[in-house]
């Protein structure tokens, strides 16, 4: 892929950085998602803006669900792998968390 530089105000910049973090992605790819979503990502269909807001870890599950207008997390699930997508990975410390609960409980039975 070729690099892009995009002239932003550096406090910008670090806001995004620590957004990104604290959502378990990446700038990169909160600024695919957006211009995707602008653009659309493809000919034959445009990506609902919630769809990729919730794929960059920028809206929550049920955000996503009621904006738009699905059943539960799973039809959220189809939706996204439908337009080639993935879930947002959970924060860092979310996932140090679970590993952490799954070793006590691993480790006490």
């Amino acid at each position: 892929m070729p690099e892009t530089t995009f002239n932003l105000p550096e406090g910008l910049v670090d806001e995004a950085e620590a957004y990104a973090a604290r959502h378990g992605t990446s700038v990169t790819a909160i600024v695919r998602a957006h211009l995707e979503a602008v653009i659309g990502a493809g000919p034959a269909k445009k990506i609902p803006d919630p769809l990729v807001d919730f794929a960059a870890g920028m809206i929550t599950r049920r955000e996503a669900i009621e904006a738009l207008g699905l059943r539960d997390y799973a039809a959220l699930l189809v939706v996204l792998g439908d337009h080639g997508l993935t879930p947002p990975r959970p924060p860092e410390h979310l996932v140090q968390e679970q590993a952490a609960a799954f070793e006590r409980l691993w480790t006490s039975t």
